[in-house]
């Protein structure tokens, strides 16, 4: 199936990918599997959070405690401005989509096939996710390709390897993503309270991390805020967010369905 289509069919598409100077090993990767792919891309250096001097306009920690809960984590910090960045550079040109991805990833062979058919369906979403580190309890709207599903997510999509973004969406991130108050995944999966729609596809075309490289952010190590700190405020905001996650995107897939069947 990889090669029944080639990326140069997409000209719509310009793809990044954020990797960090030091990570050598991953940009071998990188290079190597999108070579394989014949996917062009643009390298963006990542923001690297350990050097980095943190601004108030940037970086808002104590109400990161309070929504999140641990203490500051300089390599999430790195990565949620890593992304702005790209956002920023994409909007500097005239592509009407963007492919973002990390430097671990894996893209299956179909990967192509499945984002030209995603393209076709643009109404759907705004910003569409391609990897995860979990299903996010996905509900099927319509089918891509083989087994590929567009779907709605009642759940958080942990991660952010690989998704794809329009114009609008970019505009509307790099507008209200700061300061940065919770990690780059959970804001990028809270697209109804900026006007937007997200989608995924599921099965995901792209692994999300390869096995071989470890997660600086996962490893770095974190105090949490008190138990009774986190009752008064972590859980409370996170109970919110779940609950308004089900009643916006279960009320667009009932929306979308409706609409399915009366046509």
């Amino acid at each position: 199936m990889a090669g029944e289509i080639a990326f140069a069919a997409l000209p719509s598409v310009r793809v990044y990918v954020i990797n960090l100077e030091s990570a050598t090993k991953r940009w071998l990767h990188i290079q190597s599997t999108f070579a394989e792919l014949e996917i062009p891309f643009t390298r963006v250096s990542a923001v690297d959070g350990k050097t980095l001097r943190l601004e108030p306009a940037e970086y808002l920690e104590s109400w990161y405690r309070c929504l999140h809960g641990p203490e500051t984590n300089p390599p999430e910090v790195g990565c949620y401005l890593s992304h702005l960045k790209v956002l920023r550079s994409f909007l500097e040109t005239d592509a009407e989509f963007a492919l973002i991805c990390e430097d671990d990833i894996g893209p299956n062979p179909d990967v192509i096939a499945v984002l030209e058919k995603a393209l076709r369906l643009p109404r759907f979403w705004n910003i569409l996710r391609l990897s995860g580190l979990s299903a996010g309890r996905p509900l099927k709207v319509r089918r891509v390709l083989a087994d590929y599903w567009l779907c709605l997510n009642l759940g958080r999509i942990k991660g952010s390897g690989t998704y794809l973004v329009d114009r609008k969406a970019a505009n509307v991130l790099v507008t209200r993503l700061l300061p940065m108050v919770i990690p780059y995944d959970h804001a990028l999966d809270r697209e109804w309270f900026h006007g937007l729609t997200a989608a995924c596809v599921f099965p995901y075309p792209v692994v999300q991390r390869q096995k071989r490289f470890g997660s600086a952010i996962q490893t770095y190590a974190q105090a949490k805020l008190p138990s009774f700190r986190r009752w008064l405020t972590t859980y409370p905001y996170q109970a919110f967010n779940e609950c308004t996650r089900w009643i916006f995107r279960g009320a667009l897939f009932l929306w979308v369905k409706l609409r399915t069947e009366a046509s």
